[in-house]
């Protein structure tokens, strides 16, 4: 039998038809045991290249060394509570997330409960429905003018803060590792935690679950807030301490809160987190807060092309326990990350003995002030596979180099070429240089001959004599060989000199081929290389 592309991908849990759709066509064997037996997990896993997961299936120590070759751990979804990572990262599999893929849905969740808190809908609603129109019990609170208190500014609360001000609402907010400048953007005031909830009208949770934040909002925290706020958290259940919340209420503290997320879902019968989804001030919702078609789409599509990068060998955007860039700095550096990858495929390809030296990247432009830890693993595990049969991920690509003896340094210049933003890898003397553009990514120059080369699929790079003819005679020889030629450019130093020819074409190239490009008077060197 012979084995997809990119191997077997077991999904355990339900996954969008369009995620498995684009795994497919990219190569990979779907093999799903949704609503399966324990044990036929298991037994999948044991050829299992990717694993695909929601929030049910625990990916353990135990569930690991149940699947020897496996490369890849995918949540579908943000939170990764089920997964032992520490594990996964010990045995060199990289997990991923989809951290923004619901943003927007859960941004619009955080308003649909916040109105429905101070406007009275459910309520209302429940009444019309009982077939009485009665009005004066459900007079509600406009947002215009209120203050709202967001803790936790990340992606979630960034988005919270720009809508909140088309609402016309003042927005302040408690996060301890925003700088002031991405909040000076956002129109937001930074203050203390304590100065947020005594500040606030309506104080809305955005923050993940860490030993931190775990109960934050206890006993002594609502007592803070002011006697007629509003609480909404379509965060995590954990982060505020139910017992504490229903006492609160029960004392008339606190005129509404909206709930989306309970510690234990659903929640028990006769627990704290029960009696509050029942309470006469308390909107809930069962954790609806990425459920949108939209959002499940993205979540797949996404999830799916991190598979099947981390399968072929890049970099993931969503990589949990890979060194990655977040945030702004993920936006600015656009594919450059994967461009590093790209880039270090192609070093060794190009050039004979040049894993000998030292690697070297250097960061230019733009991507100076950024961490370099991301794209020095990506250049890793671009160029060690070539040089080891160990298995080399995001993950251990640096333990790896040093396992084997390979260094790499880093490097940072300024506005140095006519880009934005450019990377270079070297070897030795060689060196190739790299930029992302709209359109996606470039090969710009090659050992200093200006060139513009996708780094993608086949091509073919010769050193040669400037002299006439010499595009003719390779054409014709891939011609007779029955090779298309997608682009071709030339460059040179002087005239006369010496001259490089970068081909891409649409498959390999035979061996034999190569050599009868090799034997053509003035030709010095052909090299294929393949990303």
């Amino acid at each position: 039998m012979v084995e997809s592309p990119l191997g077997r991908v077991v999904v355990a849990e339900p996954f969008d038809e369009r995620g498995l759709a684009l795994l497919r066509d990219a190569g990979a064997e779907v093999v799903s045991v949704v609503g399966k037996a324990p044990h036929e997990l298991h037994d999948a896993l044991r050829d299992a290249r990717g694993l695909i997961v929601r929030s049910e299936t625990r990916v353990d120590a135990a569930l690991l060394e149940s699947a020897p070759r496996l490369e890849v751990v995918a949540r579908a979804g943000v939170g990764v509570d089920a997964i032992d990572v520490d594990a996964a990262t010990a045995a060199g599999i990289v997990v991923v997330n989809t951290p923004a893929a619901n943003t927007l849905a859960a941004t619009e969740q955080t308003f649909a409960l916040m109105l429905a808190a101070m406007r009275n809908v459910p309520q209302a609603h429940a009444s019309v429905h009982a077939g009485t129109w009665d009005r004066k019990p459900f007079i509600g609170y406009e947002l215009y003018g209120k203050t709202l208190g967001i803790v936790g500014l990340g992606r979630i609360g960034s988005n919270i803060a720009s809508r909140a001000a088309a609402f016309g609402m003042n927005v302040i907010a408690f996060d301890p590792y925003i700088p002031a400048s991405r909040a000076n953007a956002l129109g937001v005031e930074l203050l203390e935690f304590d100065d947020v909830l005594g500040r606030a009208d309506i104080v809305t949770l955005h923050v993940p679950l860490t030993p931190q934040t775990r109960g934050m909002m206890d006993g002594r925290a609502l007592a803070l807030m002011h006697e007629d706020g509003v609480l909404v958290n379509c965060a995590r259940g954990a982060v505020v301490d139910g017992a504490a919340l229903l006492d609160a209420l029960e004392r008339g503290h606190l005129r509404a809160v909206a709930i989306d997320v309970f510690p234990e879902e659903p929640p028990p019968a006769d627990s704290p987190s029960r009696k509050l989804m029942m309470h006469e001030r308390v909107v809930a919702t069962p954790h609806l807060g990425g459920s949108t078609y939209e959002a499940l789409e993205r979540i797949a599509l996404e999830l799916a092309r991190d598979v099947v990068h981390v399968l072929g060998g890049r970099p993931a955007s969503g990589a949990v326990n890979a060194p990655s860039l977040t945030g702004a700095d993920a936006e600015r550096a656009g594919g450059f990350v994967d461009l590093a990858y790209r880039l270090g495929v192609l070093l060794p390809q190009l050039f004979d003995a040049s894993m000998r030296d030292e690697l070297a990247i250097v960061l230019q432009g733009e991507l100076e002030s950024l961490d370099a830890e991301p794209f020095l693993a990506a250049l890793l595990a671009g160029v060690l596979p070539f040089m080891t049969d160990q298995r080399v991920t995001l993950v251990n690509a640096n333990t790896v180099a040093r396992d084997i003896g390979v260094r790499a340094t880093v490097s940072r210049e300024g506005s140095s070429s006519p880009f934005r933003a450019s990377l270079v890898v070297a070897a030795g003397d060689h060196r190739v240089v790299g930029t992302v553009l709209p359109h996606g990514p470039r090969i710009v120059e090659i050992d200093g001959f200006e060139v513009d080369a996708v780094p993608s699929g086949a091509m073919l790079v010769t050193r040669h004599r400037d002299v006439p003819g010499m595009v003719g005679r390779i054409g014709t020889i891939l011609g007779n060989a029955d090779v298309n030629i997608s682009t071709m450019q030339v460059a040179r130093g002087e005239r006369g000199g010496e001259a490089m020819m970068v081909l891409e074409v649409d498959r390999d190239v035979e061996r034999g081929v190569l050599d009868a490009i090799g034997r053509v008077d003035g030709i010095a060197s052909v090299r294929l290389a393949k990303v």
